[in-house]
């Protein structure tokens, strides 16, 4: 036990004053006599020995009533378990308001939200006036990078409400560290109020600072139990008007109860195109498809949607891709078209296919199209080289058949500029295509499968005769794939991605004289799928609070126009900041997308794209650390001034007292001398 003012246990000499009235009683006595009172005597000498104990127990009375007052006044305590460091007349506390969506689940006092907001206010009333904080959430506001007084701080805790942003606990703790180290010549605090869910509050990877004292405010939810939905997919990257398409979404459960018949419904601009229910068990997934037919061509705006509470932020989820009218092809030739691909391309509405010579091409109609075709040209120039270069890099696709008669050395030059394998010399046996590559995207869905879902080719299927090829040099640590394979293990036909873009390489001219697989029915599905996969390839969604790199295409960008994000349902508007590389230009949002929703990127008053922001899932698994977990985390941490105030009975101000100044006594002193005034009294009064 310790004092806060031990001078007033000077006091104590003040217990002279009772004994020495006791010592000295000043009382006279007359004498009776009586003849004859030997039994009288021994009445007198029992009396005697009552009257002395009553006096002493009288006497003890007033001693312990004085002491215990005066010990009262000098403010005893019992400290800490923990003896905190020397601390001076000012301390500077920052208080990190978890305000993340996982907050807004219930606890028996309410939502977590208001309940951490009443901690942050406990926590602040426990220190004095004079004394500085720190709000910490994780927006991570600039106007909360300061140390306020706490009128100031009670107002900021007012005002702070649910956000999607989501922040880990070491950059959180790292946040702290930055003010508090600013103010060395106060006594530092930092506490963390927050439910402290595993997929971010993780202790082991922060680093806070040993020269504070740390707390930890654990919240605990009356229940954790969420449905969410965690992305959405198609089933094939291809989307043409009035065509048939499925969406895969992936939702989970993450709570201890089984759900059943739950509806799910998808909505594409705004118009319902399916709905279904589902099952799925406890802290588990499930996957439901939704099929619908695609609008005609445009922004395609699409929502799904379930019901779920209390956390609802996560039972929408939004995406967004282009339908386009047709997909823009062109063949580069040395005179001529090809026959075989003008009557692949001509007549089909899906495809705009243009023929063009290679002395008469339009450098700066290149990156109009989607697919470029170089159909043997005698020869690939340098300028014709660097342009493509820039066009495949830049996210292009390029099918590559090489000159019947010509200069192979410049396709070769060609190729090694993206890094790809280039032609060594011909081969003249006669032989077939004996492999196809039934994995790739290209012929994943053009044989029929069997009843298990596999594609089995039987074993004398007719496929096409090359009657002479180029040798394609492949090195050993080669990443392009394989699609059509020959008989003697050569390549006939490889795909290679570099960059952005998709390198296709035949090892023969589409020549008849050649081989013959220009007249073989394979010939149609490899043509018509890598035309249909070079429709670019937009992101379905984008992460709120993140750095977005959106790409817009090159041939929708004009330097000198302003591009504005604008939410759809709101009309938020923000000027992305805009960067060229080469032919790609990329908006980046900085951290200003804020909400979930549609938004449409315009130059000028002409739309170029429409984007989809979902918020991060990180906060949908409510599963948080038990307080015996976080003391796991603790043990392992290089700091030892850190506790964690469990929930209790008794006020959190209460407990911080406690911890900083130790237990008080002085209120049981004071009891203990009203008492003993009490027995006093009783002995006076009752003890004859």
């Amino acid at each position: 036990m310790q004092f806060v003012n031990p001078l007033f246990l000077i006091a104590l000499s003040a217990l002279a004053i009772p004994i020495l009235i006791h010592l000295f009683n000043f009382r006279k006595y007359k004498k009776v006599y009586f003849t004859n009172v030997h039994f009288l005597q021994e009445i007198q000498q029992e009396t005697k020995k009552q009257s002395q104990l009553r006096q002493l127990l009288i006497l003890l009375a007033r001693l312990l009533a004085i002491a215990a007052l005066v010990i009262a006044f000098a403010q005893p305590y019992l400290p800490a378990s923990k003896q905190q460091k020397k601390i001076t007349s000012q301390r500077a506390v920052s208080i990190y308001l978890d305000n993340s969506f996982s907050m807004e689940a219930v606890a028996t006092e309410g939502k977590l939200m208001d309940v951490a907001k009443t901690k942050a206010l406990e926590i602040a009333s426990a220190y004095s006036q004079s004394d500085l904080f720190q709000l910490v959430t994780n927006d991570f506001e600039g106007r909360h990078q300061r140390l306020v007084s706490k009128e100031e701080f009670q107002k900021l805790v007012e005002e702070v409400q649910v956000s999607a942003s989501t922040r880990s606990m070491a950059e959180v703790i790292a946040r702290q560290n930055d003010l508090l180290g600013e103010n060395q010549k106060m006594s530092r605090d930092a506490y963390l109020v927050s439910d402290f869910q595993k997929n971010t509050a993780s202790l082991v990877q922060a680093r806070p600072d040993s020269t504070y004292s740390w707390f930890l405010v654990p919240l605990s939810a009356e229940k954790r139990n969420n449905l969410y939905i965690d992305s959405v997919f198609f089933v094939s990257p291809v989307h043409q008007p009035g065509q048939p398409v499925s969406l895969r979404i992936r939702i989970n459960n993450a709570s201890d109860e089984s759900l059943e018949k739950i509806p799910v419904k998808l909505t594409v601009n705004s118009v319902q195109k399916a709905l279904a229910s589902f099952s799925v068990a406890a802290n588990s997934s499930t996957e439901v498809m939704l099929s619908f037919t695609e609008n005609p061509s445009g922004i395609q705006y699409g929502q799904v949607e379930i019901v779920d509470y209390p956390i609802v932020y996560d039972d929408k989820f939004y995406f967004s891709y282009p339908v386009l009218p047709s997909i823009p092809v062109l063949c580069i030739n040395k005179k001529e078209g090809n026959n075989y691909l003008n009557a692949l391309f001509d007549n089909d509405s899906t495809i705009r296919f243009t023929n063009s010579q290679v002395r008469q091409l339009d450098y700066g109609n290149l990156f109009s199209n989607s697919l470029l075709i170089v159909n043997s040209p005698e020869e690939i120039s340098s300028g014709l080289a660097q342009e493509l270069n820039r066009y495949v890099r830049g996210g292009g696709h390029l099918i590559i058949f090489p000159p019947a008669k010509g200069q192979v050395d410049t396709y070769n030059s060609f190729l090694s500029l993206l890094n790809l394998p280039g032609y060594a010399g011909t081969d003249t046996v006669r032989q077939r295509i004996a492999g196809i590559s039934l994995e790739s995207a290209i012929y994943s869905d053009v044989f029929e499968k069997n009843g298990s879902g596999k594609v089995v080719l039987p074993e004398n299927i007719d496929l096409p005769m090359v009657q002479k090829h180029y040798v394609l040099r492949l090195e050993t640590r080669s990443t392009e794939e394989v699609l059509l394979k020959l008989q003697n293990n050569q390549p006939f036909l490889l795909s290679a991605s570099v960059d952005k873009g998709r390198v296709y390489i035949f090892a023969s001219p589409a020549d008849d004289k050649w081989t013959l697989f220009p007249k073989h029915l394979i010939f149609v599905p490899t043509l018509y799928k890598i035309a249909l996969l070079s429709n670019p390839l937009h992101p379905l969604y984008y992460i709120t609070g993140e750095n977005a790199v959106i790409e817009i295409p090159a041939d929708s960008i004009s330097e000198t126009n302003i591009y504005k994000l604008k939410k759809l349902e709101s009309g938020y508007e923000i000027i992305p900041e805009i960067r060229k590389f080469g032919t790609n230009v990329s908006l980046i949002t900085h951290d200003q997308i804020k909400d979930a929703g549609f938004y449409s990127v315009s130059r000028g008053n002409k739309p170029a794209a429409g984007l989809a922001f979902n918020f991060n899932r990180k906060e949908s698994d409510l599963a948080c650390y038990k307080p015996s977990e976080l003391e796991q985390q603790i043990s392992r941490l290089p700091v030892k001034d850190i506790r964690i105030l469990k929930e209790r009975k008794s006020s959190l101000q209460r407990e911080i007292h406690q911890i900083k100044q130790g237990t008080p006594l002085w209120k049981l002193f004071i009891i203990l001398s009203l008492i003993f005034i009490a027995c006093e009294i009783a002995l006076i009064r009752f003890f004859k």
